[in-house]
């Protein structure tokens, strides 16, 4: 059981999913450019989610941020005014440290959501999933947004609030106070193991 917004809800861990967003050199890396100061302490909580859920064999998705090479990046583009990862560039990969297993899937995104433009939907209805687990990079952007789309989409987002990073503390605290308001819990990586 969770707080959400100070009112206790049962969310069941049975048919759940784990969800790592743009787990990706670019945003983790020192030097590139989206580099996020501080996000390589989440990746122990990330793969102590990953480890618990292979012991489990619940499914496991990473997404890359990432576009073709000559690509309209659309608004994405528009607003950040700057070189977006591109597939083909080593920066658009995931770190070490995620090393998928072979059951585990990456989907490519271009957008904040995991959701739009991809089979991701389609992939969860497949395995018959009633929460999703959300965790990455960044927590106001990303992490959010999907965990929205979740929600709207009728699946129970869950996001780990010490398995997310933001570039700074203001943006992932207010993106959690939103959320644990009407959308998703936000249990820490401890309280969520002991959950299952």
């Amino acid at each position: 059981m969770f707080f959400f917004g100070g009112e206790m809800k049962n969310v069941s861990l049975k048919k759940a999913a784990l969800i790592a967003i743009d787990m990706q050199r670019y945003f983790l890396e020192p030097g590139e450019r989206a580099c996020i100061e501080g996000a390589k302490k989440i990746i122990p909580n990330i793969a102590s989610l990953m480890n618990e859920f292979h012991i489990r064999s619940k499914p496991i998705i990473f997404t890359r941020h990432g576009y073709e090479m000559n690509e309209d990046t659309g608004m994405m583009g528009k607003w950040w005014e700057e070189k977006l990862p591109m597939l083909e560039d080593d920066e658009s990969h995931l770190i070490e440290e995620m090393n998928p297993a072979p059951a585990d899937l990456i989907i490519i995104k271009k957008s904040y959501s995991a959701f739009h433009g991809t089979e991701l939907d389609t992939i969860l209805k497949k395995n018959d999933t009633e929460a999703l687990v959300i965790c990455g990079v960044m927590t106001n952007l990303c992490v959010e947004t999907t965990a929205r789309h979740a929600f709207m989409l009728g699946y129970q987002p869950i996001v780990v609030s010490d398995a997310c990073a933001a570039k700074n503390m203001q943006h992932h605290e207010a993106a959690l106070l939103n959320l644990s308001y009407g959308f998703s819990p936000t249990p820490t990586t401890g309280e969520l193991l002991k959950w299952f």
